[in-house]
């Protein structure tokens, strides 16, 4: 099997990716059970065996990624970092952090990010907003306000029996989470290089720190192409159809820690990191939480500025950046969550579960709601559904960042007991203080770093 999926489902993804992009593939029918749709692919119409034609269809569909665009496609999404940031939105005003103030925003960012991963976590199964509600009611734990409990005899469903852990009355620290092992490599990286890393450094950090089963979607396949010795070069597009996904926006918080009230300079790291394995929306994704985080970071935060922030150094043509403009704009008529969150599925619950543009698009509509406050805003993202805990973890990161730890209720970390559980070969179990120890470390080293 050529990594993360078989032949097919490559196939399948692949096509609904390119279409998402813009790529032209009019001449390429909707197909259902019959072979009538390989017809444009030669020597797929007459099966050898599934294998070779599934093989050969994504080869051949694959290779059109080097073509145009539609004419009519309305978005200019590019990959390089001076093209990026020469097509973002201007950067509002941001009054920086005093120094004394640093340690207890970080603190409030990680601890609020590790909490609001552990609160969305035992959700994290494929549910829209509707089917978490009828858990919680059926729990009597709606409307959310507390840890998730562990069965919903009301609607006769269980979170994920491996997330026990992390559900109401069990939780005695941060359980094992990718959201929580991408900080903590992000952390190692900018430990060992600074800014000053390249694409290959990310891939080697993760070979050496996580096995290959604790990643997703574009992470495994670079993993498996990192094993492969495949040019790093190729590693974004070669067998990835989840080139846009969410791998972007749950691993780049460390970069808006160590850049506070700098959006330009925590995308730098976020666009280091994501572009090893992502494009277009996948790499915006990471640089919007970046920068968003970045923003938080400053005296005085405010919902807007934080978005605005994000907003500074993505493209305003891109798919992300219009989302964003959407979704503000619906929450400004209509500022109910269940409405806007109505209208997002509306308008990209297409998508693919861990795609980032309908996730972010929670993420932002969470924050909006919540209004600085971090309760509010980690229980909105979990209610909206899709991926309950990266979303809450993004949202609990931002805002905790803007409120610091005072701003985060102590119901939602202290049952953590300071302790990280983690499969991050050279970090293993961790207290959280250590974390922001090292985090605030690297920030001092990086203060002076010019991008």
């Amino acid at each position: 099997m050529p990594g993360y999926a078989n032949w097919k489902q490559l196939f399948d993804e692949e096509l609904f990716q390119m279409r998402e992009e813009g790529y032209d593939l009019r001449d390429l029918p909707s197909y259902g059970d019959d072979r009538s749709f390989l017809l444009p692919f030669p020597g797929c119409e007459q099966p050898e065996n599934d294998t070779d034609v599934w093989q050969k269809a994504y080869e051949q569909l694959a290779s059109r990624l080097s073509g145009p665009l539609r004419a009519d496609y309305p978005y200019t999404e590019p990959n390089g970092w001076e093209e990026i940031l020469a097509s973002a939105a201007p950067m509002p005003e941001l009054e920086p952090l005093p120094d004394d103030e640093y340690v207890g925003r970080l603190r409030g960012a990680v601890y609020g990010r590790f909490a609001a991963v552990i609160l969305g976590k035992p959700l994290e199964m494929g549910l829209r907003d509707k089917d978490v509600r009828a858990y919680l009611e059926g729990a009597d734990a709606w409307p959310l306000d507390d840890f998730v409990p562990a069965q919903s005899p009301g609607s006769g469903k269980s979170a994920r029996k491996d997330c026990i852990a992390s559900t109401r009355g069990n939780i005695h620290y941060a359980q094992s989470d990718d959201d929580i092992h991408y900080t903590l490599l992000a952390l190692l990286l900018a430990e060992k290089y600074g800014l000053d890393f390249k694409p290959e450094h990310v891939g080697r950090n993760w070979l050496d720190n996580i096995p290959y089963h604790w990643c997703w979607c574009a992470s495994r396949q670079a993993y498996y192409h990192m094993i492969n010795q495949v040019p790093v070069r190729q590693i974004p597009t070669l067998l990835n159809p989840w080139r846009e996904c969410i791998d972007g926006q749950i691993r780049t918080d460390l970069w808006g820690y160590i850049a506070p009230g700098d959006p330009v300079k925590a995308a730098l790291g976020a666009y280091r990191d994501c572009s090893f394995s992502l494009v277009k929306n996948g790499i915006y994704g990471g640089m919007f939480t970046a920068g968003c985080i970045a923003a938080a970071l400053t005296a005085n935060p405010t919902v807007d500025r934080i978005l605005d922030g994000g907003l500074a150094i993505v493209p305003q043509t891109s798919r992300l950046a219009e989302m964003v403009r959407l979704v503000r704009g619906w929450y400004r008529e209509t500022p109910d969550r269940q409405t806007v969150c109505d209208r997002i599925m509306a308008a990209w619950g297409h998508l693919p579960f861990a795609a980032t543009i309908n996730n972010m698009a929670i993420v932002v509509l969470a924050i909006l709601d919540g209004g600085m406050d971090y309760s509010k805003t980690i229980t909105s993202a979990v209610c909206c559904g899709l991926d309950t805990d990266c979303n809450a973890g993004t949202a609990g990161s931002i805002i905790g960042a803007a409120v610091g730890i005072d701003g985060v209720d102590e119901r939602w970390y202290g049952c953590l007991n300071d302790t990280a559980k983690t499969a991050v070969a050279s970090v293993g179990e961790i207290k959280i203080s250590e974390i922001v120890r090292r985090i605030g470390r690297v920030k001092e080293k990086l203060k002076s770093y010019d991008c």
